[in-house]
């Protein structure tokens, strides 16, 4: 065990009372919540520039809202393919965002790569969640907005496909 240090601290009522409400797995007391928020935090920076313990990290955040989400869709026995896919590939998008750091080009052609894997992905993704004619959604209206402006983008695609030089 490492060597412990006593530190007297100050804080506002309410920081007081919102730690005592906190819930942290194996901390009672302010000391061991203080002491687990600290090894959170430690473990949040050191996740930084790891894309998959930054994406586990980001998951963790997400956790609450996904278990709203399966907790009101087990209650309406409904269910939002757009909500899941989002909640479930996003978290790998924004964890490539947040832990490279290109200092040259050949590393900033590898990060474009990835992002375009992932956020392709997430795209077509989206798009299959659009297809059929009662879409798997709380509003199964929830794509209509959209679809005109993407149908467009993609005709433009089809048609200048090899005709353009590429400027990127």
């Amino acid at each position: 065990m490492a060597q412990m240090q006593t530190i007297s601290i100050r804080i506002p009522d309410a920081d007081f009372h919102w730690l005592l409400a906190r819930q942290e797995p194996g901390a009672c007391t302010p000391s061991e919540k203080l002491r687990a928020l600290l090894a959170g935090v430690r473990q949040q920076e050191s996740g930084l520039t790891d894309p998959d313990a930054c994406a586990t990290w980001l998951r963790g955040l997400e956790q609450p809202f996904a278990d709203a989400v399966a907790s009101l869709e087990r209650k309406q026995g409904k269910h939002s393919d757009l909500i899941g896919t989002v909640a479930e590939l996003l978290p790998q998008i924004m964890a490539t965002l947040i832990s490279s750091r290109p200092d040259d080009e050949q590393a900033a052609h590898a990060i474009e790569a990835i992002l375009a894997r992932q956020c392709y992905r997430l795209f077509a993704a989206l798009l299959r969640t659009a297809v059929t004619s009662t879409p798997s959604a709380y509003d199964k209206g929830v794509h209509a907005p959209y679809l005109t402006d993407i149908i467009e983008l993609a005709n433009i695609i089809s048609t200048t496909q090899g005709k353009e030089p590429n400027h990127g």
